[in-house]
């Protein structure tokens, strides 16, 4: 059997630090789920099937009312972004990349986020049978999978017109964050809606504070898009986490 020290070695990151900044939650786990996918023998892309599976599950979960699916399709949720960082540990110990994965990685998180968002008002108007929700959850769905698209079209136009990657912020500059601004951040992104709209739901804190909850994280989608827009327009790139 591969020992645990062994699997950490070999699966460092170049960029740790900024990996466990920015998963600070998922990285503090996914060396352990990582050593037993390789002592199984599977392979980067099996891992990332299975993530992608879980993630799909969690995403059906918050299509259904009961505060109980919700908080396991939460659970599904973390669970699915731990698997994401393993099928790198993975390809990296094996030594076996494939941009197949790659792809398909970027493809995944293009159809959970909005699953998860469309789900969640789904859930929300099953609750309450308010029309609303249905439109917050059509406008919403687009919002959120341009979060990835405003990013991933400027590398496809890059990539069409043969132009090189401009470098971001360093790892040194991203050392220097404290954990309030880090956890700020984390909260005003996607996982932070989810772990906001779960908790309002298991406190049961009723209709107007779900509405409040997703019209509050679709301004901060929206000002998101608009900002990564005008730095990739502008500069050719953005800081991976401001």
């Amino acid at each position: 059997m591969i020992s645990l020290a062994e699997v950490r070695t070999s699966c460092a990151r170049k960029n740790d630090l900024s990996n466990r900044r920015l998963h600070f939650f998922a990285s503090r786990f996914s060396i352990y789920f990582s050593w037993l996918f390789i002592n199984l023998g599977l392979s980067a892309n099996q891992v990332t099937g299975l993530f992608f599976f879980v993630g799909f599950i969690g995403g059906l979960c918050f299509l259904n009312p009961e505060p109980i699916f919700v908080f396991a399709g939460y659970v599904l949720w973390r669970l699915h972004i731990i698997f994401d960082l393993c099928d790198g540990d993975v390809a990296r110990y094996t030594q076996k990349f494939s941009i197949n994965g790659a792809y398909w990685d970027y493809m995944i998180h293009s159809i959970l986020y909005p699953l998860y968002f469309v789900g969640a008002c789904a859930s929300a108007y099953m609750r309450y049978e308010a029309d609303h929700f249905l439109y917050i959850g059509a406008f919403g769905g687009i919002i959120v999978s341009q979060i990835l698209s405003v990013k991933n079209n400027y590398y496809r136009a890059m990539l069409f017109n043969k132009l090189e990657l401009v470098k971001g912020e360093s790892s040194d500059s991203v050392a220097k964050r404290n954990l309030l601004k880090e956890l700020t951040l984390h909260l005003l992104s996607f996982e932070g809606f989810l772990f906001v709209y779960v908790l309002t739901v298991l406190l049961g804190l009723g209709e107007v504070a779900e509405v409040l909850v997703f019209a509050f994280y679709l301004l901060v989608f929206l000002a998101l898009i608009a900002a990564k827009f005008y730095l990739f327009s502008v500069k050719g790139n953005y800081s991976k986490r401001a």
